[in-house]
């Protein structure tokens, strides 16, 4: 089996493992997902560990920014149909202790980007994700370090890169937005580091993106 195929049928049994793991439902549907700070056995791929490093956020570049996986704008374009803050909710971060910083507007950009480069939380850098709970679209960038967020998977949640997930400073906030909002039908909350487990997560769109970063595809 060639290279090219081996990590698409990898991606392939990494998005089957996703919608296993969400057999794991939130309160609002029977059960809540968050809590498993166990691995999952049998993945593809080594399993990362979150270590204790702590590096401070750095400022965000809205003007010029671009994500660092996937190239897009990390703000907003003006007169976009979803509204203003839509790629900002989902705004995530890389500090690195050399003191550079990696800029994402998806959740899901900035973990295949670590998983595909082998860059862990907690070991020189730290990961930053935005808080949903406390997020305005006139003030976006109030952040949270993903080793401590909760996160929301929605099945018809619409978010930048159709990634399905925001995150939280806290589970009842995130489950007091699975509450609120029915309309996504299935939900899930989940732990970051099962997030880990099960990257990298090949949304679609996300597939030939995580070859590139591989060096599968010029």
């Amino acid at each position: 089996m060639t290279s090219r195929r081996l990590f698409l049928k990898s991606a392939a049994l990494g998005l089957g493992a996703l919608a296993i793991a969400g057999l794991a439902p939130a309160r609002a549907h029977g059960g809540h997902g968050h809590g498993h700070h166990g691995h999952v056995h049998g993945q593809m791929h080594d399993l990362r560990t979150i270590g204790s490093d702590l590096v401070p956020a750095q400022p965000i570049p809205w003007a010029d920014g671009l994500c660092a996986f996937c190239n897009m704008t990390l703000k907003t374009p003006e007169g976009d149909p979803r509204g203003a803050g839509f790629r900002e909710q989902t705004y995530s971060q890389l500090a690195l202790a050399d003191g550079n910083t990696l800029h994402f507007e998806s959740i899901t950009c900035l973990i295949n980007y670590t998983s595909v480069h082998n860059l862990n939380d907690g070991h020189g850098t730290t990961f930053y994700v935005t808080d949903r709970g406390n997020f305005s679209p006139a003030a976006p960038g109030e952040l949270v370090m993903t080793r401590a967020a909760t996160f929301y998977w929605g099945e018809r949640l619409l978010v930048v890169m159709n990634g399905r997930l925001l995150a939280f400073a806290t589970p009842e906030a995130a489950q007091a937005f699975a509450e609120a909002h029915p309309e996504h039908g299935r939900q899930r909350l989940l732990s970051f580091d099962l997030l880990l487990d099960l990257a990298p997560l090949p949304s679609a769109n996300l597939i030939p993106l995580l070859a590139r970063h591989a060096g599968l595809l010029e």
